[in-house]
């Protein structure tokens, strides 16, 4: 019987033995995985805040586009300048003034591309002005950079006196395409 015993014994032992082997073993695959888990899991939400960030620049560039629209509206294309200038003209007739471009030149060597715009506007003096006005307060990037009033000299018997203004404006234009 003391042989049985020291048999059971060393059956448990051995398979204690067994067990805290196979435990040992089962803890460090479990370590592993779990170490694998949380880097993963860490992967994972470096990937969220990366779609996060890229979600959020793709929403500001659709909103910079669509500014970048609304300042577009303000500036005059360097393919529409005859247009422009046929408008200009036009302004002035509705408004009663006779509008004549003297001068075009683009500057285009500056970060902001601009026309620099001679005009000679003649008729009354309200006409001039409201045309002034709107040359320069329409729906476009404009700087009045310089202006003369004059009136001519009438001769005995002239009753209407007609003004002259000679303005010089600086137009925004587009950029010109990138080639």
């Amino acid at each position: 019987m003391k042989h049985l015993t020291y048999i059971h014994l060393s059956t448990a032992l051995i398979l204690f033995a067994g067990i805290i082997a196979a435990y040992g073993f089962w803890y460090a695959t479990v370590g592993t995985a779990s170490a694998e888990a949380a880097q993963l899991a860490e992967k994972i939400k470096t990937a969220g805040h990366d779609s996060a960030r890229v979600a959020a620049a793709k929403a500001a560039l659709v909103s910079l586009a669509e500014d970048e629209l609304s300042v577009r509206t303000y500036l005059v294309p360097t393919n529409d300048v005859v247009p422009f200038l046929e408008g200009l003209e036009q302004t002035g007739k509705q408004l009663g003034a006779a509008v004549e471009v003297a001068s075009v030149s683009a500057q285009n060597s500056t970060n902001r591309p601009h026309l620099l715009l001679a005009l000679k506007i003649t008729g009354s003096f309200d006409s001039v002005l409201r045309t002034l006005g709107a040359i320069e307060y329409g729906p476009y990037d404009s700087e009045l950079t310089n202006l003369t009033l004059d009136t001519p000299r009438l001769e005995a018997g002239e009753a209407s006196v007609a003004w002259t203004a000679t303005a010089t404006f600086t137009i925004g234009t587009q950029a010109p395409p990138a080639q």
